[in-house]
């Protein structure tokens, strides 16, 4: 959220209860807030539910942190994209698809062209 503030963003968090995204964010000139989730690790890879690579969910846009480790003096890494740009990413090993599993998991190198891509949290017109 901060981050999100730092850049001119209206940022609010999602009430506890809600299903499917973390934030709602816009700036002042957007006559729309967008629904964001977010993800955030130390080091990679990112666990998702792949329920939020269907189709009804393609367009939520998802924001990977990347905090680095805690002795890291790196600055925090940021990935934005739709759920429909990286769908064709998340990676599930054959045996969690045998069992059924509803998680997978997105590397470091699926979100890397995405890195501070923050003109996707721009409501669509």
């Amino acid at each position: 959220m901060g981050e999100l503030l730092r850049r001119g963003f209206d940022a609010q968090l999602a009430d506890r209860n809600t299903k499917g995204y973390d934030i709602l964010v816009g700036q002042s000139t957007d006559k729309a807030l967008r629904k964001a989730q977010v993800k955030s690790v130390r080091v990679g890879p990112w666990y998702v539910s792949t329920s939020q690579f269907e189709k009804s969910n393609s367009d939520m846009v998802t924001i990977y942190v990347l905090l680095g480790s805690e002795a890291s003096k790196d600055a925090v890494r940021y990935f934005i994209a739709t759920n429909q740009e990286l769908a064709e990413k998340v990676e599930q090993p054959k045996s969690w698809e045998e069992k059924g599993e509803k998680t997978g998991f997105m590397t470091l190198l699926s979100v890397s062209p995405f890195e501070n891509m923050w003109e996707k949290l721009r409501p669509k017109n």
